[in-house]
C-alpha cells in the first residue's frame, strides 16, 4: 500500500512538466505548482502514515480526504490552463478515477470519491467554456461514465475474494490454534499465549498461574464403554470447565485427557481455589453415560526467571503428586 501511494504522489507530480509548457502566466504557474506541492506533500504524509500503522481502518478518511484533494486541485490547475481541450481533460478525470480505485479505500468511499470527481468536473465545464462543442463533451461524459462503471465492478470484484481470501485465512488460523475435538485452544496456541502473557508479566508486578489436570482412569472408561464415549466424556468435561472460568483465562487441551489453564493476574492461593472449586463440580457432576468421573489437579505460579518449561514441570510435579495421594484433588 505504502509503495502504491509513493508511485501515485510521483505520478501525479510528474503532470508539472506538461503544465511548465503549457501554462505561460508565470503568476499561474507559480499557483498550479504550490497546488501540486500541496497534494503532494500531503501524499507524503499519508505514506510514512501507513508505514507506521499496524490498523488499516484508521487511514480510510485520511484516504478519502487525499482523494478529494487531488480532485480539487484538477479542477483548479484546470482553470488556470489556456485554451484547455475537453477531451484531454476528460481524460486526466479518467486517470485521476482509475488512480482512486487503485488506492485500496473503501468500495463505497471509492465510489464517491470518483463521483465527486467527475460531477466536478463537468460543473467546472459548463461554467469555464463558452464554447463547448457539444459531441466532444458528451464523449467524454460517456468515456468517464464507463470508467467509473468498469473500475466499480473490478474494484469490487478484487475486494470480494479478497474478503472471502481473508476469511479462509482467519479459518484457518483457527483451525490451527483450536482442538478439533473439544473446541477449546490446543497445545500451540497454549505456548504462544504463555509466551506472550509471560513476556508482559516480566518486568511488572503481575501474576500469573497455571493449573494442569486430567482425568483420573480414563483409560478405564475407554476401555468400558469404548472410546467415542469417552470422547464425549472429554466434551461435556470441556463445557463444564469452560463455564465456570472466566473469559481472560485461557484453557487448552494439552493432549489426550489433560488439560492446562492459564489465570492471569492470579497467584498460586487464587489458583487453588479455582482448582477446588472446578474439581468439586466435575466430582459431583453425572456424566450422560460414564456416569461420575473425577480429575486431579496440580497448580504453580510465575516466578522471576521462569520459562515455560520451568513452569509446566512444577505444575506436572503438583499433578503427579495428586495422582500419588489418592487422585481426585488438588495440590
Amino acid at each position: 500500500m505504502s509503495f502504491t501511494i509513493l508511485i501515485t504522489a510521483m505520478v501525479y507530480f510528474s503532470f508539472i512538466i506538461p503544465e511548465y509548457f503549457l501554462i505561460t502566466a508565470a503568476d499561474a504557474f507559480r499557483a498550479v505548482f504550490i497546488s501540486r506541492s500541496v497534494v503532494l506533500a500531503a501524499m507524503l504524509v499519508l505514506y510514512f502514515k501507513v508505514r507506521r500503522v499496524t490498523r488499516y481502518e484508521s487511514l480510510i478518511y485520511w484516504f478519502t480526504g487525499l482523494e478529494i484533494m487531488i480532485a480539487m486541485s484538477f479542477i483548479y490547475i484546470s482553470n488556470q490552463i489556456p485554451n484547455p481541450n475537453i477531451l484531454i481533460q476528460a481524460f486526466g478525470v479518467m486517470i485521476i478515477i482509475l488512480a482512486v480505485f487503485l488506492i485500496n479505500n473503501r468500495w463505497l468511499f471509492s465510489i464517491f470519491t470518483a463521483l465527486f470527481v467527475s460531477i466536478g468536473y463537468f460543473v467546472f465545464v459548463s461554467v469555464s467554456f463558452t464554447a463547448i462543442n457539444r459531441s466532444d463533451f458528451l464523449a467524454a461524459i460517456i468515456h468517464i461514465v464507463i470508467v467509473i462503471v468498469l473500475s466499480s465492478i473490478s474494484s469490487y470484484s478484487v475486494n470480494y475474494y479478497k474478503r472471502i481470501q481473508y476469511l479462509h485465512t482467519i479459518e484457518l488460523i483457527k483451525m490451527a490454534e483450536t482442538d478439533a475435538l473439544t473446541g477449546i485452544d490446543n497445545k500451540a496456541k497454549f505456548n504462544q499465549e504463555y509466551a506472550r502473557l509471560a513476556n508482559s508479566i516480566a518486568d511488572t508486578d503481575r501474576n500469573l498461574a497455571v493449573i494442569m489436570f486430567d482425568i483420573d482412569d480414563f483409560k478405564a472408561i475407554n476401555d468400558r464403554f469404548g472410546h467415542l464415549i469417552g470422547d464425549q466424556v472429554l466434551q461435556e468435561l470441556t463445557g463444564i470447565v469452560r463455564r465456570n472460568l472466566n473469559q481472560s483465562d485461557l484453557f487448552a487441551r494439552w493432549g489426550g485427557e489433560e488439560f492446562v489453564i492459564i489465570l492471569p493476574d492470579s497467584q498460586r492461593e487464587a489458583a487453588m481455589v479455582v482448582a477446588w472449586r472446578l474439581q468439586k463440580i466435575i466430582a459431583e457432576h453425572r456424566f450422560e453415560t460414564a456416569g461420575q468421573v473425577t480429575c486431579s489437579f496440580g497448580v504453580a505460579a510465575f516466578k522471576n526467571g521462569d520459562n515455560l518449561d520451568t513452569v509446566l514441570h512444577r505444575v506436572d510435579e503438583r499433578l503427579y503428586l495428586a495422582k500419588k495421594l489418592g487422585k481426585n484433588r488438588v495440590e
